[in-house]
């Protein structure tokens, strides 16, 4: 992981995190507190920000974090003209005054199934659109899409986004936020594969 982040270093100068940094939830476990710091000091290295919005994992990450890295709570910030936040709590008044919303903490994966029935879980992004009624009685705007980032983690494949027993995770998929008829789904390579197909 931190090889493939260092060489996105080439495409810009500040690196984001969307959280669940670190695995364990209450606290820092020993080899957290051992393993985290260099990772992200090799990080700082070569890039001239890096910044974790903290995840519902990382209790504790602030203590442990070197300087240099900033750290942003969970409800996020805005970037430009875009919001972004882990998902686990309620986002920000700020970070919902984007055009978009970014967020992570689902680690969205689409299921597929072949011809022969050989099933694989993907991981994917997804893309949809708010349902701006509701949005708006709990914010005073609403972004125009929402993007789900999955996991950069290769050892967390994910939830399927296309079963129709997953639960959604996060208060804005909990509240019906999102027009869920409007996701689409992109694997790692860019394939459009359209709405999740259902299983």
């Amino acid at each position: 992981m931190l090889s493939s982040l260092e060489s996105l270093a080439s495409h810009g100068d500040n690196l984001l995190i969307l959280g669940d940094v670190k695995h364990k939830i209450p606290s820092v476990s020993y080899r957290e507190d051992r393993e985290i710091p260099p990772f992200l000091e090799t990080l700082l290295r070569r890039y001239r920000n890096v910044t974790i919005v903290a995840g519902n994992h990382d209790g504790g990450l602030s203590a442990i974090l070197p300087a240099g890295v900033q750290a942003v709570a969970g409800r996020g910030l805005k970037l430009d003209d875009v919001g972004v936040c882990h998902g686990h709590v309620w986002p920000a008044e700020e970070t919902m005054s984007g055009s978009k919303l970014v967020m992570g903490h689902i680690h969205p994966s689409v299921l597929l199934t072949d011809t022969l029935g050989t099933k694989s879980n993907e991981k994917c992004w997804v893309r949809a659109g708010f349902r701006r009624k509701q949005v708006l009685e709990k914010y005073p705007s609403c972004p125009n899409e929402l993007v789900v980032v999955p996991a950069f983690n290769p050892l967390l494949t994910g939830t399927p986004v296309n079963r129709a027993s997953s639960a959604r995770l996060g208060p804005i998929f909990r509240n019906a936020l999102v027009d869920e008829g409007s996701l689409v789904v992109y694997l790692l390579d860019g394939t459009n594969l359209g709405p999740p197909p259902r299983k």
